[in-house]
């Protein structure tokens, strides 16, 4: 099967497109036609709706450098200074205008698609499909936008560049509109796929984020029934092997309700192992993003209490102390740190005495201090008491391209909507029921974790959920919605000192009151004035 990488142009508008032939990440061609000419035929529809797809991954790969949003949190950091991470990046920085333009344009070819394939003589199934996957997407995009920004124009149909200046919807009318579109996506798409077309959004993915656009909207009724839903009817299961989840050899697994699907081709990978991988992979990672020591001293020992350092000693005998380098130089000391922990540590994160496998299949131990002349010790990017990402790093030498690894990047999957559900339902209800237990514990036991103790109360179990949210989807973006819409943002990362495991600070944090959202791209005010600011910015 070969894959061809060309282009199709609507308009001044000029889109990749993946399309769908023997495989859905097959790519055909069209060049040079125009908006009207194209929409012809059922070929013309599926190509026109794969351009979404490709619009989706274009935000994936513009953030993975940035560890999926959770380097601008208390979880994980950038290794070198970004605006988003010190509190100090200004409104008319292009990463802001750059999302704001992706999102509105998968938004426009959304509407172009539900504006023309509705007239394509096609089969009706496929009709139907084609249209329930724009609406999936245009709902996706606007709460992308949503999230970020907060109340924002709302456009329901293709229009000329000339007519695209309405006014800031407000917050509530954006949301319904969202609702309003995944709730026709869910009734459209089918359950699942057949192979060739693996990775295509499913009725599962639409009800994932109905309930998820309920949550952020604190409809926590409406948002436990969606979840509720997807949990008892849906197909999806939890994978056995949680490291799994984060390799190629797990793509397309049994959990994954909706991801961006990879391939290993020059400009359609992703850039993980540069950016989450360090220097003994194949591809010599730069660990761009690191985990935080207050994601690792976060992980519970193996009995489910938490993690202390004044339950473990030095090689004096005294109190482990994490800001004295000394202690950390002392191997048995640390390995008693790393053991009987929550396995979900160790597989998602190289500490200090655990092993990496790298290039050409050797295992390599990260020896501290680090060891930089030992051609069998695990060398980091960072040496003065670093820790890494292993999720998202493969091991051994079969994928070379460094910033084209063939892994599906996961957006949606039944573990996030499992403590989604819990937390929505614990938020219903003045005190959890059993079901929140039996979500939250699904979780920690396919860990190799306890139940939670019996007899929580509302607040007690907000918190426990929280933390399972942490340490499950540490290095997957979501933490960066979760701490703004619980607003504790401020409160986690301003004026915190990013710093080594050794205690050595690195840089200051910082999180402004306004950095709840995101500012309205100066470009966009300059040529739309209806549009107001964001406060603050």
């Amino acid at each position: 099967m070969t894959n061809k990488i060309k282009q199709i142009i609507f308009s001044t508008f000029l889109i990749v497109l993946f399309a769908s032939c023997s495989d859905f990440l097959d790519r055909n061609s069209l060049v040079g036609l125009s908006e009207g000419d194209f929409w012809a035929s059922e070929e013309d529809a599926i190509m026109g709706v794969n351009a979404l797809y490709e619009v989706n991954r274009e935000f994936t790969n513009s953030i993975v450098i940035y560890g999926m949003m959770d380097d601008f949190t208390d979880i994980s950091y950038q290794s070198w200074a970004t605006g988003l991470t010190t509190g100090a990046f200004p409104a008319n920085a292009t990463f802001y205008s750059d999302s704001w333009g992706r999102f509105y344009k998968g938004i426009y070819r959304a509407n172009t698609v539900l504006k023309y394939v509705p007239e394509i003589q096609m089969a009706e199934g496929t009709k139907a499909r084609v249209l329930g996957e724009a609406k999936f997407f245009r709902g996706y995009f606007y709460f992308k936008l949503w999230d970020y920004f907060g109340g924002v124009p709302l456009y329901d149909q293709a229009m000329n560049v000339d007519e695209a200046y309405n006014e800031r919807s407000s917050e509530q009318e954006v949301y319904e509109f969202i609702v309003n579109d995944l709730t026709d996506a869910y009734a459209a798409l089918p359950e699942s796929y057949a192979e060739s077309d693996k990775g295509r959004a499913t009725k599962w993915a639409a009800l994932a984020m109905r309930g998820k656009a309920h949550l952020w909207a604190k409809e926590y009724e409406k948002a436990a029934a969606d979840f509720k839903l997807l949990m008892e009817s849906s197909d999806r299961q939890l994978l056995s092997d949680f490291h799994s989840l984060f390799r190629v050899a797990g793509n397309n697994n049994s959990e994954v309700i909706f991801d961006v699907q990879y391939i290993a081709e020059q400009g359609y990978g992703i850039a993980t192992d540069r950016n989450y991988g360090n220097a003994r992979g194949a591809t010599t990672g730069s660990q761009r993003t690191r985990p935080t020591p207050k994601l690792v001293n976060a992980y519970e020992m193996i009995d489910g209490t938490a993690f202390d350092f004044n339950n473990f000693t030095n090689a004096n005998g005294e109190v482990f102390n994490p800001n004295s380098v000394t202690d950390w130089r002392d191997e048995a000391s640390v390995r008693k740190l790393f053991e009987d922990r929550d396995p979900r540590m160790d597989m998602s994160i190289v500490v200090p005495w655990s092993t990496f496998v790298g290039k050409e299949g050797v295992e390599f131990l990260y020896r501290f201090p680090v060891v930089t002349t030992d051609a069998q010790a695990y060398v980091p990017v960072w040496t003065a008491g670093s820790y890494a990402w292993r999720k998202f790093v493969e091991t051994g030498s079969v994928y070379v391209l460094q910033d084209n690894m063939p892994q599906n990047f996961p957006l949606i999957r039944l573990a996030d909507v499992m403590l989604m559900y819990a937390e929505a339902q614990n938020e219903a209800l003045s005190a959890p029921d059993q079901s929140v237990y039996s979500a939250v514990n699904a979780v920690r036991a396919r860990a190799g974790m306890p139940d939670l103790t019996i007899g929580l109360g509302k607040d007690a179990m907000r918190e426990k959920i929280r933390h399972e949210r942490m340490v499950e989807l540490c290095g997957e973006g979501q933490r960066y919605s979760d701490i703004r819409r619980w607003k504790i943002a401020k409160d986690v990362v301003d004026g915190v000192w990013m710093t080594e495991f050794t205690g050595v600070n690195i840089r200051q944090r910082g999180f402004p009151d306004h950095y709840y959202l995101w500012p309205i791209p100066q470009t966009e005010i300059d040529v739309n004035p209806k549009l107001t600011q964001n406060p603050g910015w």
